[in-house]
Order: C-alpha cells, then sequence, then structure tokens
C-alpha cells in the first residue's frame, strides 16, 4: 500500500473492530488477554493484520497496526479483560471520541454473537485468505470455521495420518479411482462448535476431517449452513 500524504481518519469499521477486539478478548493460560478465538491468531499483531486489507485505508502496516491497537485501548477500561486502556495526565480514563462513544451505543446491548458475524462478515468480503467464518449445522448447533487451519501445513499432516485417505462422508478414495495420481489425495476440513472454539490448539483427531473434494463442497453448499459429517452423510444416495 502506498504511504499516506496526510493524516487517515479512522473509519467506522475501524472503530467497530476496535471496540470487537477490546470486547471479544479472551483470557490466556497466562492470565493475559488474547485476540478472539474466532480470528483464529495468537498474537494482537497478528490479529490485527487480519483486518489490514479490508480496512487499512492506504495506512502502512506499522501505522495501521498502531492505530488499531489505539482504537483498541480506548474501549478497553470499559470491559473486565484485565487492561486499563488509555488514561489521560491526571491518570484518570480517558472518554470516548464521538465517533467511538456512536459504535459502543450501538453495539452494547447486542449479542457477542452478532458482533463477531458482522467483524468476520466486514473480513471476508475484503481479504484473499477467508478468516474464520461463523455458521450453523442443520441441527442449529453454532460451528467456525476455519481455512488457515486446514492449510497448516502440520496439522494436515497429522489429520492424515490419523484419518487416512477415504473421504469420511462418502468413502470415496482418490487412489481407487485414479491410481497413482491419485495417491496420497484428499481435502481437509476443519469444524469445531463455537463452544469449544476456545482451545487455540487444534486437535487434529477430534477437529479435523478429510473428505473428497464434492463432499468438502457439499458441506458449505447452503449459506450460513455448515453441514455436519452425519448431517452430509445423511443426504448421500448409493
Amino acid at each position: 500500500m502506498k504511504k499516506p500524504s496526510k493524516r487517515v481518519e479512522r473509519s467506522r469499521e475501524m472503530i467497530v473492530a476496535g471496540y470487537y477486539l477490546a470486547r471479544c478478548g479472551k483470557r490466556t493460560s497466562d492470565a493475559r488477554i488474547g485476540p478472539p478465538d474466532a480470528l483464529d491468531v495468537v498474537t494482537w499483531s497478528e490479529a490485527y493484520d487480519i483486518f489490514y486489507d479490508a480496512i487499512g485505508d492506504g495506512r502502512t502496516r506499522t501505522q495501521f497496526r498502531n492505530s488499531l491497537n489505539y482504537t483498541r485501548n480506548e474501549f478497553d477500561n470499559l470491559f473486565e479483560n484485565g487492561r486499563i486502556g488509555w488514561k489521560d495526565r491526571d491518570g484518570k480514563q480517558r472518554t470516548l471520541g464521538n465517533k467511538s462513544k456512536e459504535v459502543y451505543e450501538e453495539w452494547k446491548n447486542s449479542e457477542r454473537e452478532e458482533l463477531e458475524e458482522y467483524v468476520l462478515d466486514l473480513l471476508n468480503k475484503s481479504v484473499s485468505i477467508p478468516a474464520p467464518q461463523i455458521a450453523r449445522t442443520e441441527g442449529g448447533q453454532r460451528v467456525f470455521f476455519s481455512v488457515r487451519r486446514e492449510r497448516d501445513g502440520t496439522l494436515r499432516k497429522n489429520a492424515l495420518d490419523i484419518h487416512g485417505y477415504d473421504c469420511m462422508a462418502c468413502g470415496f478414495n482418490y487412489e481407487d479411482c485414479y491410481g497413482e495420481i491419485g495417491k496420497g489425495f484428499i481435502e481437509v476440513h476443519h469444524v469445531v462448535p463455537l463452544a469449544s472454539a476456545g482451545v487455540t490448539k487444534t486437535n487434529p483427531k477430534t477437529d479435523l476431517v478429510v473428505l473428497c473434494a464434492n463432499c468438502h463442497r457439499m458441506v458449505h453448499r447452503q449459506k450460513n449452513i455448515c453441514l455436519s459429517i452425519q448431517e452430509l452423510r445423511n443426504y448421500i444416495r448409493r
């Protein structure tokens, strides 16, 4: 991105992102506050970088990180997240600016899930590698699925070592069908119930499944629906 020639005003989207980060951060094992689970990252710098392509508005990456961090700090003292946020020279908490106050008033009574869906939708309209997405199974269970974890080489290998190369929905095996050219080929799908998403470490045995290309696409065929493997199996006609 080009370096802006003058100060870039913070957009409403950036302020909502800062509010989300302050409100939805998670407490880590060392009692610190880390990025929200749904962003599927460990550090705050990684979290800020996810938003960069979507709402960078011409800033350099460093400028954007600083601006989003400042925005997040504005809201920190409003939540019990272990952070004190910005204080003035007298040690008093700073009051919200007009734009930040508008965002706070707009979202303060909303459910966390509603805020999270809004933010992830904002990200997925702009980034080349989709951010984690929230959906439901047909049975109504809320889940989030992550392309980033599906593409992690170590996690993929572990999942393949555990599950093998037969599609866990329909049983299709590429090597059996195509011979040598299909050997070692299968797709990996990550999906975990939202209630369990607080566990940052992915368990390749329970959180990752192997699917053929057709079944992987059918899992996501319906808008805002992510079929469970059993739900997909119920559709298969033998």
